[in-house]
């Protein structure tokens, strides 16, 4: 992880405030994967693994059409 250069730091925090956070936040992290990885699995101990693979599915193409598929513009009307 890249360290910020402490000249860069407003006067507001301190180098070691900075730290604090980003270990918090790191820890953080950590807790909401863990906690993301245990409900897939109760999910599909629950559902089964055909109907919980098939809603992920149709969430993730969702996903991608509405958000991170690049739109065409009205312009482009050659």
């Amino acid at each position: 992880m890249k360290d910020v250069d402490s000249d860069l730091l407003p006067d507001l925090y301190t180098q070691r405030e900075v730290d604090k956070v980003r270990r918090r936040q790191r820890t953080l992290g950590r807790i909401e994967g863990v906690a993301a990885v245990v409900a897939a699995g109760a999910i599909f101990n629950l559902l089964g693994w055909i109907p919980t693979i098939l809603v992920f599915g149709v969430a993730g193409y969702l996903i991608y059409r509405f958000f991170l598929k690049p739109r065409k513009s009205s312009d482009d009307s050659s």
